[in-house]
């Protein structure tokens, strides 16, 4: 079996628009068009030219353009309290740089512990976190709540509960306009070149046997894009089976609802043993319960099924452009302990390479990774990857 395992910087190597500062542009950008009602004179300084072209060619159809889409797209973004929290970080600021898990599970850890052995119906008081103090005790409550209208306003006093429900209900609706952006936008952009090292070592079976049918070659992407799909299978004309692709963490479809949409944007666990499964308060923040609760990817568990079934025969792992951060650390110590699985990391520069040790060091330990990278035992490589090609079939 051969598993190839594809993270943001896949697309980012494809130079896709996909970073969370990418998408707060576009929606500083979008909020300029429909609060404004104008696209000339724009400042597109900070907006990717593919993301762009996109925005002025969808200005073109005089039937379904940004300006028809405009409520949908203000209930989605207008006093949303993430995309406002978002913009304000400081990294994004001063180092065009934001990670919104780890600021999603800094807002929800401030309040859990505030909230601490209180009731969860007890009303506020006080609040650590200074910008959720200062927008809703400071300025009161009022931009929470959501009259009958469906419009926010009007003061009262609130809850944790009530806390919580409004940032997962901005939360769900923050996560449906990156759905609309990737699907609307990032998919539509062409790409001209591709990956020597996923072709060489994912693909080639295809290319050295006509009647190779792939049944063995699985994929968990934990993209929202469906850029290897469209870009590497239809390229080379291969057909994937569904059942061997895994959208591990959901797939960005312009088709969906806010309540339909599958996409996973959570935390890791941060509670101990003794707390995590009893104060779930705050548990629909948590990645897991996002891909029971969405019903995304879990075919992978099958796979691994089949190789610790037969431990006699080898498989090989390649993951490209995933950090290997600990958010993910069930599913990538489920693929890489197997001592009949080959695992080869590719990394773009060194700078990268030693993030991704240490972050590999908090997945399976020192211990294992020292075992595994060298000597008779070794499973695990680190390989650089290779420039990228223009035209797939001469990588």
């Amino acid at each position: 079996m051969y598993i190839l395992v594809i993270g943001n910087g896949f697309d980012l190597a494809h130079e896709l628009p996909t970073k969370y500062t990418d998408f707060l542009e576009f929606i500083k950008a979008i909020k300029q068009i429909i609060n404004y009602s104008y696209i000339n004179n724009m400042a597109w300084e900070t907006i990717h030219p593919d993301i762009k072209e996109i925005i002025e060619d969808n200005m073109k159809n005089k039937r379904n353009n940004l300006f028809s889409q405009k409520e949908y797209w203000k209930k989605l973004i207008d006093n949303n309290f993430w995309i406002e929290y978002f913009s304000q970080c400081n990294t994004y600021h001063k180092e065009n740089w934001i990670d919104f898990e780890t600021e999603i599970s800094n807002v929800i850890k401030s309040i859990d512990t505030d909230m601490k052995k209180e009731d969860f119906d007890k009303q506020i008081a006080d609040l650590s976190n200074k910008y959720l103090k200062e927008k809703y005790l400071f300025n009161g409550y009022g931009s929470l709540f959501t009259n009958e209208n469906g419009e926010k306003g009007g003061k009262q006093e609130i809850t944790f509960r009530c806390l919580k429900d409004c940032l997962l209900d901005d939360l769900n609706k923050f996560i449906r306009a990156f759905e609309i952006y990737l699907s609307e936008y990032v998919q539509k952009i062409d790409i001209n070149f591709f990956s020597s090292d996923i072709v060489k070592s994912f693909l080639m079976p295809y290319k050295k046997d006509d009647n190779y049918k792939g049944d063995k070659n699985k994929i968990i992407n934990f993209n929202y894009t469906n850029t290897f799909k469209r870009h590497y299978l239809h390229k080379f004309g291969i057909y994937v089976n569904d059942d061997d692709m895994d959208y591990i963490h959901g797939k960005a479809d312009i088709s969906n609802t806010i309540e339909s949409n599958n996409m996973v944007l959570g935390i890791d666990e941060y509670l101990s043993d003794d707390r995590k499964n009893k104060d779930v308060e705050f548990v629909a923040f948590k990645k897991f319960y996002q891909r029971i609760y969405k019903q995304t990817g879990c075919k992978y568990k099958e796979w691994i099924d089949e190789i610790k079934a037969d431990k006699n025969q080898k498989h090989y792992l390649y993951i490209f452009g995933h950090s290997l951060d600990i958010t993910d650390k069930d599913i990538l110590r489920d693929l890489i302990l197997n001592d009949n699985v080959y695992t080869t990391i590719f990394y773009p520069d060194k700078e990268e390479l030693g993030r991704k040790i240490a972050n590999l060091v908090k997945v399976i330990g020192q211990d294992e990774l020292i075992k595994r990278t060298g000597g008779s035992t070794k499973t695990i490589e680190f390989k650089l990857q290779e420039p990228m090609c223009i035209d797939a079939h001469d990588c």
